[in-house]
């Protein structure tokens, strides 16, 4: 026996060896996969040489791979000897396998996490509650089996400190993420109390970044990405206090949670200080290296007070992603507050003693399965972001906020929902719907994906015109707009609305009983106030910024309608004083300039005084303002500064009294001239009036001393003036004094005058 003949025995031996050894557990089917050099004919020829052969093609995309079938074999049978040595002995096979049937199951999770299976809202398996069939929860496990697990994502817990040494939380706590507010230093761990008050910072922590797989409590939505403590509402809260809340380390967090806010008492109307709206501008303007902050907000639990969101001041923010809750059975839970400024909701508790609450961590190294309200919705968002800003980290500010109008799904009862003219599902309990994680990270992964365009701010005149808001009865006031920007050369139109805020001023007996409707020209109805009954304050509305989000995507041209109701059958009327839209939405045209262009305008036209033609002119469909204070271009104005809508000017109280140059087809060097003062521009001119003054009178003073020189001496009713037309040093600086001052007077009364 030749070397060859035993090689060939040898390898013969070891398949039939191989065939013995397979259990009769182990299935396979009637294909093979083999390996052919010289091409696709070649493979089809060995196909043929056995007539129960069937040639499938090449295997995927691997050249010199293909799939047999032998058609006379059953399809689930033990491995074959016979067809082994057949394709052993062709002489092109170069190396082939029977396909064995694998055991492959749907990778779900299990966990170690002793109370996983109480997390609902994670995977809703049908747990028993009134409406076990529903099975809603936030699709997050599809995020978790593409690998999205919060890494490399930093969230920050604004609230009343956070147990860091719990042991479902401390693998996952950043110190650097961290501060203690309220006691000024870098430790944020609750005090402790007999009552455990401070107990909701760690709650919401741990459904952020709850650790997985470590047989403790259960698991955090986000359960790798770091979770921070921010301790600022276990003391005096003030706007600094938010203020520097809001702006800790901005180029290292990414979301900042908040669940709290004014009082949900139903009466309360409140909101963020000027110190807290500059924090939240440099967030979305300078946080994330310039992708802008994640502020993240609970809209409230006041439902049970008949409150209201859109008198919270945070919820009415552009800049915050207001998120409310939703139960197990997509119902409003009984403590929820509706407000057409929510853009989503997630999951939260429902009807107390029947329902399942959201499980987490809790003080003193404890779990809990009783967390609640909307205080539990936004961290479970937060940590869903997380998961987003993991998939797609190049996400904006306003990029996340169209992910979440593009892909929330609507829950409830179909009649409740509106669709605007852009397409979008909106509804007043819920936004545009339930945040859906695993249609969130699709969309932001997708590579059709752009980010979203240059935002532009355009604001309507005020509508002053008083009207009476009678008792039992309504009054419409209308703003006709084509939501355009007008220069002399171009005329810069929003096609496209995100936010909508009115502001509105009114007074009236009783607030709680007024309603207010936003009805826009596609005819969708925002519900900006609904009664409060609790609420019997006669301060009425002063600038308050109602929000909507219901006219996302839609055009804001044609005419807007504001309907206030009064339900409260009081005799004195209330009286409705002004109002106005201030739109923000994008550009769909070419007139729309680039972010660079933009940047050379705002360098050479933004100057400090604003001197010569109005900004919105010179910089023409700009989205920046100039801030005359600085010679700065801003986004948006500060809060102790005037904008005026028609030059985009940011202007200090005094230099608002005068009017700002217009920017429309009139507006010229002669136009500018006649919004200048009349008297009083510079000090150069001031003082040439005050020498002219001084002539004039030097030459009255001297003619009415010539004159009595040459008028008769006798009698002592005449004197000389021996020194007239000058006077005494003494005198003649108080006559000077006296002068200036009384020309000075002049000119500043002329400066107050409107020309």
């Amino acid at each position: 026996m030749n070397i060859d003949a035993l090689l060939y025995f040898v390898v013969l031996l070891n398949r039939w060896i191989d065939v013995a050894k397979s259990s009769e557990a182990d299935l396979y089917t009637n294909e093979y996969v083999v390996h052919i050099k010289g091409g696709e004919h070649i493979a089809k020829r060995v196909a043929a040489s056995n007539d129960d052969f069937i040639f499938h093609g090449q295997l995927g995309t691997l050249d010199d791979y293909y799939l047999l079938e032998h058609k006379s074999s059953p399809k689930r049978t033990r491995r074959s000897a016979i067809h082994h040595e057949i394709l052993t002995n062709h002489p092109d096979v170069l190396w082939f396998e029977q396909q064995k049937i694998l055991s492959r199951k749907k990778r779900d999770l299990t966990l170690s996490d002793p109370l996983f299976g109480d997390q609902w809202y994670i995977k809703n398996t049908g747990q028993p509650t009134r409406c076990p069939t529903a099975k809603l929860d936030i699709n997050v496990m599809s995020a978790w089996d593409r690998n999205f697990t919060g890494e490399g994502v930093v969230v920050s817990i604004l609230d009343d400190g956070l147990e860091y040494s719990h042991p479902d939380l401390h693998k996952n706590y950043d110190k650097t993420a961290s501060w203690d507010y309220n006691s000024k230093d870098d430790d944020p761990f609750p005090r402790y109390s007999a009552d455990n008050i401070n107990k909701h910072g760690t709650r919401c922590a741990g459904e952020v970044a709850a650790e997985i797989n470590n047989n403790v409590c259960g698991v955090g939505v986000s359960y790798n990405a770091k979770v921070g403590g921010i301790r600022m509402l276990d003391g005096d809260v003030t706007d600094a206090v938010e203020s520097q809340s809001l702006s800790l380390k901005p180029q290292y967090i990414d979301i900042y949670s908040s669940s709290w806010g004014p009082d949900d008492d139903g009466k309360t109307v409140d909101g963020p200080g000027p110190m807290a709206k500059k924090s939240f501008i440099k967030g979305i303007q300078e946080g994330r290296k310039g992708l802008g902050s994640i502020f993240v907000w609970a809209t409230g639990n006041g439902g049970q007070a008949k409150d209201y969101c859109a008198c919270d001041g945070y919820i009415n923010s552009i800049y915050t992603i207001s998120i409310g809750a939703v139960d197990n059975c997509g119902k409003q839970p009984w403590y929820a507050e509706p407000c057409p400024g929510t853009l989503a909701v997630t999951y939260s508790s429902g009807v107390s003693g029947t329902d399942l609450q959201i499980v987490t961590t809790d003080l003193h190294h404890q779990c809990t399965k009783d967390h609640t309200g909307t205080s539990a919705a936004a961290p479970l968002a937060a940590g869903i972001f997380a998961l987003v800003l993991e998939a797609n980290p190049k996400l904006t500010w306003r990029d996340l906020q169209h992910l979440v109008v593009h892909t929330s799904k609507p829950v409830g009862e179909p009649s409740e929902w509106y669709t605007n003219s852009a397409g979008h599902k909106v509804n007043n309990k819920f936004g545009f719907g339930a945040l859906d994680t695993g249609a969130l990270i699709t969309a932001a992964t997708d590579k059709e994906w752009k980010t979203a365009t240059q935002q532009f701010i355009f604001e309507t005149k005020p509508d002053k015109e008083e009207k009476a808001i009678p008792s039992r009865a309504s009054v419409v006031k209308e703003i006709n707009t084509d939501g355009c920007s007008s220069t002399s050369a171009d005329k810069i139109c929003i096609t496209k609305l995100e936010h909508v805020q009115v502001f509105v001023t009114l007074e009236h007996y009783r607030r709680g009983m007024l309603e207010l409707t936003l009805e826009s020209p596609s005819g969708i109805k925002s519900n900006l106030l609904q009664r409060r009954p609790h609420d019997t304050s006669r301060e009425g509305f002063s600038d308050w910024p109602f929000l909507t989000v219901f006219n996302w995507d839609e055009n804001p041209k044609g005419t807007w309608k504001l309907t206030a109701t009064d339900f409260s059958g009081q005799h004195e009327p209330g009286t409705m004083k002004s109002w106005r839209l201030k739109f923000f939405g994008t550009v769909e045209n070419k007139q729309a300039p680039n972010p660079k262009d933009e940047q050379d305008v705002c360098a050479q036209k933004c100057k400090q005084g604003c001197q010569g033609q109005a900004f919105a002119q010179q910089c023409v469909g700009c989205s920046s303002l100039c801030d005359c204070t600085k010679g700065e271009c801003v986004s948006a104005c500060s809060s102790h500064l005037v904008f005026d809508a028609q030059s985009r000017h940011c202007l200090s109280p005094r230099e608002a009294k005068y009017d700002a140059p217009q920017p429309n087809s009139a507006t010229s060097n002669d136009a500018l001239q006649k919004h200048r003062p009349l008297i009083g521009i510079s000090l150069s001119a001031k003082f040439a009036i005050i020498c002219l003054s001084l002539v004039a009178l030097c030459v009255l003073v001297a003619g009415i001393a010539y004159m009595a020189n040459r008028m008769p001496r006798a009698g002592s009713d005449y004197r000389s003036v021996p020194r007239y037309p000058c006077q005494d040093a003494d005198e003649e600086n108080e006559e000077e004094q006296n002068t200036q001052k009384t020309t000075l007077d002049i000119n500043e009364h002329h400066v107050d005058i409107k020309p």
